[in-house]
């Protein structure tokens, strides 16, 4: 039968009250990232794990002496300290460290540090706690955050099933509809000898999605191209036979992912001069298992529900 938590903080809390006020404690913290490179705005994640040497079960509660945070110092390149967008910490109340425990958080550092500056930085993870003399430091990680290079870029109107809530008034005073329109960029940063395609969805005020979705296959090249209902379509080489088609909406959201192979016809994207609408030409549906392992990490998401 398991213990609930706040029944097993209360005692670890009535434990450490017989304990002296500081415990020589050793916390062991490592600090990783998944990637060295970034684009601008994208978000990022880094992991830390703890495994508790003191020889005491380790609580971070509300109480007094169970405080304790899980902390981050940022530095440019100039050493300069990036400061914190919120006062807010990664929450940490509830968590209980066995002795000799190991444990890991990700953390999204971008909910509490600004990264959007192109630049390289140098992150560094601190451990505190009310039993604790002092706080416990990670190994250093260092990113790069850059712009990107853009490859493509397309202009397109918002549906007016889209922006019937968009209205102005002309010079006249008589109000009529204004057609928004957002921005489909698609930008490369180099991953070590290869490059990672990002797709961006912006206006000159707003990046409204940024999403990886493949990298560069030798001297594949990927095609893009938008529809009638603007739409961005895109089929990306995942090998010199396999492909993977993206269908995104205005909003940067998934709508389809399929994966195609070559045959005697290789696919390519086909824009109807009359209607404006995009088919996949070529190929045939890959079977997954059969032609093609699926890679998660290439994968932006699921498809979003039709409306």
């Amino acid at each position: 039968m398991k213990m609930p938590v706040k029944m097993l903080l209360c005692l670890i809390a009535g434990i450490f009250f017989l304990l002296p006020s500081v415990v020589n404690a050793q916390i062991a913290i490592d600090l990783s990232v998944n990637r060295q490179n970034y684009i601008q705005f994208e978000k990022i994640f880094a992991k830390v794990v703890m495994r508790n040497d003191s020889g005491h079960a380790i609580a971070f509660g509300h109480d007094e002496k169970l405080q304790g945070d899980l902390l981050f110092e940022i530095r440019d390149s100039q050493n300069v300290p990036v400061k914190k967008i919120t006062q807010a910490t990664p929450p940490m109340v509830g968590t209980i460290l066995k002795a000799g425990e190991t444990k890991e958080f990700i953390v999204p550092i971008t909910r509490y540090y600004n990264l959007n500056i192109p630049g390289k930085y140098k992150i560094m993870a601190y451990v505190s706690h009310a039993l604790f003399k002092e706080e416990y430091r990670s190994n250093d990680c260092f990113i790069n955050v850059s712009e990107g290079h853009q490859i493509w870029s397309r202009s397109v109107g918002i549906p007016e099933f889209m922006n019937n809530n968009e209205k102005t008034k002309d010079d006249s005073g008589d109000k009529s509809k204004k057609i928004g329109t957002r921005l489909f960029n698609i930008k490369t940063i180099y991953e070590g000898s290869r490059k990672a395609y990002y797709l961006v969805v912006e206006d000159d005020k707003t990046v409204f999605s940024l999403k990886r979705f493949g990298v560069e296959i030798g001297d594949e090249q990927p095609q893009f191209d938008t529809d009638n209902f603007s739409r961005i379509h895109i089929l990306l080489p995942l090998s010199p036979r396999i492909f993977s088609y993206f269908v995104f909406d205005i909003k940067g959201v998934l709508e389809k992912r399929e994966v195609y192979k070559k045959t005697n016809t290789i696919p390519s994207l086909v824009n109807d001069p009359k209607t404006g609408s995009i088919i996949l030409a070529g190929g045939e549906l890959a079977k997954l298992g059969v032609d093609y392992k699926d890679n998660t990490e290439e994968r932006p998401e699921k498809p979003a529900k039709q409306q």
